[in-house]
């Protein structure tokens, strides 16, 4: 028999048929489980009987009438004959539609392997406070770096800018708490994202007249980065008294004086 594609595993079976000639009663034990009478076609004495005529419940047969020693033939027409499983081995890339799938811009055949991660990825903070003139746009001074896969952040101009190879989506954060010297004085707090020396990105807390001393900003953003574009973080304080300000972790914690980021996959 002919077929369509590669050939398959084993060759195509015929329709199977059970012959009955030494029967008596109405049933006849099937030599293959069914679920519906549209599974076999049964004739008695060469008649063809009707689905209306007998029934099916896994191997057994009922017919309509009492069989005595009656030919009848039953054609299994809708039955599962098999079900066949490739060996081990067996199935190579070639004969799938699609042989391999594509991970961080590369081409990975399936059965072989490749490492998933968000690289690079960086983090830094600094200790202490540090100051800002009041109403002065200021770059923070991240400078204490606590991880940097890709040796891609400066700590000593708290810069991270994307190396070769790595331009995609970004994820960038920043964690900033804010000082006066005092109560009740600040009156606007911003946290802003620089990329590449322009501002992209601005979070500002505007106290109104009711002024506090303390706050602390957190600012995210997704970022489409090409290499060589560098991501640094500014902060400015708007004070009441004119006084100046300062930032940093409010104690002797990183708590509130974070920068970090990583390459989305």
């Amino acid at each position: 028999m002919g077929y369509i594609g590669a050939q398959p595993a084993t060759n195509f079976e015929t329709v199977r048929k059970q012959v009955s000639t030494t029967n008596s009663g109405t049933t006849i034990t099937l030599d293959f489980a069914v679920s519906s009478v549209q599974d076999i076609l049964v004739t008695v004495n060469a008649v063809v009987q009707s689905y209306d005529n007998y029934s099916v419940s896994g191997t057994t047969l009922t017919l309509g009438g009492t069989l005595n020693n009656d030919r009848v033939e039953i054609l299994y027409v809708g039955r599962t004959f098999q079900t066949v499983t490739p060996a081990v081995g067996t199935v190579t890339n070639d004969m799938l539609v699609n042989s391999s799938i594509t991970l961080n811009g590369s081409a990975v055949s399936l059965g072989g392997s490749a490492s998933v991660d968000n690289t690079p990825n960086f983090s830094a903070t600094f200790s202490g406070t540090q100051t800002l003139s009041d109403a002065v746009d200021t770059k923070v001074n991240y400078t204490t770096e606590i991880y940097d896969s890709d040796s891609a952040y400066d700590s000593a101009n708290a810069k991270f800018t994307v190396p070769s190879g790595k331009a995609g989506k970004y994820f960038i954060s920043a964690t900033m708490g804010a000082y006066s010297y005092a109560a009740t004085d600040n009156h606007v707090v911003k946290l802003s994202i620089r990329k590449n020396g322009s501002l992209w990105r601005e979070l500002a807390e505007n106290y109104h007249t009711n002024y506090i001393n303390q706050s602390a900003l957190h600012i995210n953003e997704v970022m489409d980065l090409a290499v060589s574009d560098y991501i640094e973080i500014y902060a400015q304080l708007n004070i009441a008294s004119g006084n100046n300000g300062s930032i940093g972790d409010g104690g002797g914690s990183n708590v509130f004086a974070n920068f970090c980021g990583f390459k989305l996959i």
